[in-house]
Parts: structure tokens; C-alpha cells; sequence
């Protein structure tokens, strides 16, 4: 009786971790937290768009439970596509890799996700991508109003200081928030927008490893 107690004990363990882990679980943590689906947006589409890939519905559930919120949070911050829609899954985070800045036009279509994942604290406007007399990109634009310009990489090179330099911004505009990073060490990340008080709570909530954008060496700085 003792060991059968035992064992009822650790199957109920289980199966509590394991509800803790799923989806459903999981996005009750991140509404906590203010993360909200798009209209257009839920779970079976989520799923529908990982099966139309020719995956498999269990290991979607797999990544998801193990390890928790950390596939769900790159989730949170992509795109599904189902013509002649795009859905933007959320407008809390984004998902993004480096190479995905091709066409150069991606620069301007990232910097206006940047803005939009603020709440309206930080406006990107007028964006302009140019080409100097040297072959490289320079994206000119305003920011709450104040026109600034980086200067990029050559045409065709997509340099990772791009990314760096939205960490200067809230503290130069002194901002509530500030962008932070996910990133499970390979070149996908998640840029997201946070106070002090949200980015504890976050890690309190998911134990993700999030940082504050500019730290941890994830991307190079700029030059000029």
C-alpha cells in the first residue's frame, strides 16, 4: 500500500507538471502577462499552420511542453500567412532572424513592428531606405517625431548592429519601457517591450532568460 501510494502521489506530480505545460496553460500565463491574439488568430490556426507545413500536431505539442513557453513565446512573435491575409499572431513581441532582412525592404518593415510592439511609446514614421554613392544603405526616419538616419551595410549585407541600435532609443527618448531579447543562442530571436516591473514579472511567470536588448552580447555595435 505504501509504494502504491507512492506511485498515485507521482502520477498526480506528473500530470500536474504536465497541464502546466500546455498550450492552453501556457497562454493563460502569457494573457496574465498582456499578451493577446490578433483578430483572426487562435490555436487552430496556429496548429493548422504548423500540420500545412507537414509537421506533426505531436511535436508541436512536444516543443511547446518541453522546454515551457519558450516555443509558445516564438509563436507569440510571428506572422501566419493564409492568402490574401497576413495575421501578425500578436503585437506584443516579434519573432525574427537576421537573414530575413531581404529585400532591404524588411528593414522598414521591422522598424514599424518595433514601434507597434511599444503600445504607441515609440512612433516610427517617414522611413526611407537610400543608397550612397558607395553602395550602401543608409534607413533614414522619425522617431516620435525627431528624424534620425543609420548608416546600414553594403547592398546586400545585412549587418547585426541594425538590431543593436533600438537599445539607444528609449534611453535617449527616457521612456517607460525598454526592448528586450530572447534567444536560445542560435541567430532566431524575439524582440519584445517592457518596463522594470513587466520584465520581472515575465521571468517571474515563465523563467525564460529574457534580457534587456543591448546586453549579453547578442549583436554587434555600430560603427557609425
Amino acid at each position: 500500500m505504501k509504494y502504491l501510494a507512492i506511485i498515485i502521489i507521482s502520477f498526480f506530480v506528473m500530470s500536474c507538471n504536465s497541464s502546466k505545460k500546455s498550450f492552453e496553460s501556457q497562454m493563460r500565463t502569457f494573457n496574465s502577462l498582456g499578451y493577446k491574439f490578433n483578430n483572426g488568430v487562435n490555436k487552430e490556426l496556429i496548429y493548422e499552420e504548423w500540420n500545412r507545413n507537414s509537421y506533426n500536431e505531436k511535436a508541436l505539442d512536444s516543443l511547446i511542453a518541453n522546454p515551457p513557453f519558450e516555443r509558445l513565446y516564438y509563436i507569440l512573435g510571428s506572422g501566419i500567412y493564409r492568402n490574401p491575409e497576413f495575421y501578425r499572431v500578436t503585437d506584443n513581441c516579434i519573432w525574427w532572424d537576421i537573414e530575413f532582412i531581404d529585400p532591404s525592404s524588411q528593414y522598414i518593415y521591422f522598424m514599424e513592428l518595433m514601434g507597434k510592439i511599444t503600445q504607441g511609446e515609440l512612433n516610427y514614421t517617414n522611413i526611407e531606405i537610400k543608397i550612397d554613392e558607395n553602395n550602401f544603405e543608409w534607413i533614414h526616419f522619425k522617431v516620435n517625431g525627431i528624424k534620425r538616419k543609420w548608416k546600414l551595410g553594403k547592398v546586400g549585407f545585412v549587418p547585426d548592429s541594425f538590431f543593436q541600435r533600438f537599445s539607444y532609443i528609449p534611453k535617449e527618448l527616457k521612456t517607460k519601457g525598454r526592448y528586450t531579447i530572447f534567444s536560445d543562442g542560435g541567430q532566431q530571436f524575439v524582440i519584445d517591450y517592457a518596463t522594470d516591473k513587466e520584465q520581472i514579472e515575465f521571468i517571474e511567470k515563465t523563467g525564460l532568460k529574457r534580457e534587456w536588448l543591448g546586453e549579453g552580447n547578442h549583436f554587434s555595435e555600430p560603427g557609425e
